[in-house]
């Protein structure tokens, strides 16, 4: 039987939260009261074990341990206001930064919904403990992963009504490292371990977002620091089974190392399945953020890199078409209604191999994929990885990548399709604008774009024109 019962405390130190929705010092983030929501923060204590593998790569228990960790809650300030739906998210590795959160949160406040945070990397509670102890000096998660149990035992209590959430259905997800860990979630069993009353999985969908499952450790995490990896030809590696709908969302650099892994789509019960690739995107692009976490830690005397490439940064946004597949996911959920057919990327070279280059159009687009407007009517060519500047990229000891070429290998970077190629493409700025809008059309006919995200997409058609390239 699996403990879920938390003792919960509302947390009502001096300050704000770490990664709090909206910084009045710095100017960024997202004015919750303006969209009618509220920011909450809890401290949560229960009991949580520390997973293994048996010799058959069998989940075992290894040992138990006490925690207390931090939940951060998003939600209208009237629960009758509340659609119901709650987005939980494990909080990312790097500064506990809200990945899911940046990604989605204009759909999550437009049609009432919930986000949960919660923090779950054992290095990343130490370094809140050190640098904020006064409002979190009693935070405290002894061992690596304990992340699978925190998220089982919170997706109960949310659904049993903890937190002032209104929570009818729960959407587990993250992006890269902790995608992976909702991965496991899936793949592990915890969805059979965490159950309601009736015995129901207390989280309802799954979306798995840019982790390749056969990224060696990246996609596939021990799962705690005591177990060994699961080999990578484990079929379990292989998202399948699971009781609730899965959805996979990568980007090209997630894809070239995916295709061992990749898997039809399902409508059956008991494996209701989609993967998407989204064309023109990278693990990373360095676009302005929404988080405050960065300058939190700074004010705080914390080391925080700054990430710089040699090219020029990519402007594909991801986050639009997350938005319209989180919706498409919980109507599934909700109604039954299936998701369209997924889209994945064309490979070029050895299908079989552990990393695999995308075909490329003569453009040098990717070809496949779920189909956006900026390599539908290109004006430029979009990489998935880049060079890092001069002195930047770089990462202190608390953070898992030290090589600045890898983490800028992660970014996104386009350039300029020459002016000649332009100029065969398009005569006029018009006829740059009906290619553009035709293909933003199909994307909200095919369901993967919603009507919000479209519209800017069409604001920005001017900009994106004069941007072009004008000589060779």
């Amino acid at each position: 039987m699996i403990e879920t019962s938390l003792a919960v405390e509302r947390i009502s130190a001096p300050g704000v939260p770490v990664g709090t929705a909206y910084s009045q010092e710095w100017g960024i983030g997202v004015d919750l009261a303006a969209a009618g929501y509220v920011e909450e923060e809890f401290l949560v204590s229960g009991t949580a074990t520390e997973w293994g593998y048996d010799e058959g790569f069998t989940r075992v228990a290894l040992a138990r341990h006490p925690y207390t960790t931090r939940v951060l809650v998003r939600r209208p300030a009237d629960p009758a206001a509340a659609s119901g739906l709650v987005q939980l998210e494990p909080l990312h590795p790097n500064l506990d930064r809200a990945n899911t959160w940046r990604s989605i949160h204009d759909w999550i406040l437009r049609n009432g919904h919930a986000w949960v945070g919660v923090t779950q990397d054992a290095t990343c509670a130490g370094l809140i403990s050190q640098h904020f102890p006064e409002r979190y000096a009693r935070l405290s998660l002894p061992v690596a992963g304990l992340a699978y149990d925190l998220l089982g035992q919170v997706s109960v209590a949310l659904r049993e009504g903890a937190f002032d959430v209104v929570a009818r259905r729960i959407t587990l997800s993250g992006w890269s490292a902790t995608g992976s860990i909702s991965r496991l979630y899936v793949q592990e069993g915890f969805l059979d371990d965490y159950v309601l009353a009736d015995g129901t999985p207390s989280v309802s969908s799954v979306l798995i977002g840019i982790s390749s499952g056969a990224a060696a450790t990246a996609g596939y995490p021990p799962l705690s620091a005591q177990s060994a990896a699961l080999p990578l030809d484990h079929p379990r590696r292989t998202v399948s089974g699971a009781p609730v709908p899965v959805f996979e969302v990568l980007s090209e650099f997630e894809s070239e190392t995916h295709q061992p892994v990749m898997r039809e789509d399902s409508d059956a019960p008991g494996d209701r399945y989609r993967f998407y690739g989204i064309a023109g995107t990278s693990h990373a692009n360095l676009d302005a953020t929404v988080l405050t976490n960065f300058p939190q830690f700074r004010a705080a005397g914390l080391e925080v890199p700054e990430r710089r490439i040699v090219e020029t940064p990519s402007d594909a946004r991801m986050d639009y078409y997350n938005r319209a597949l989180y919706e498409l996911l919980d109507r599934w959920t909700r109604d039954g209604v299936a998701p369209p057919p997924g889209r994945r990327f064309a490979p070029d070279g050895e299908a079989g191999g552990r990393v695999t280059e995308l075909a490329r159009d003569g453009f040098g687009n990717a070809l496949g994929g779920v189909r956006t407007p900026w390599v539908e009517a290109p004006l430029q060519r979009y990489a998935p990885h880049s060079t890092p500047a001069p002195g930047y990229c770089l990462a202190p000891e608390w953070t898992p990548l030290s090589d600045p070429g890898r983490v800028a290998r992660l970014v996104g970077h386009m350039v300029p399709l020459p002016a000649a190629v332009v100029g065969g493409l398009y005569a006029t700025k018009e006829d740059y604008a009906r290619a553009f809008t035709e293909a933003v059309e199909t994307s909200v006919a095919d369901g993967f774009l919603l009507e919000a995200e479209a519209a800017t997409l069409r604001a920005e058609i001017p900009e994106r024109w004069a941007a072009r390239a004008t000589d060779d």
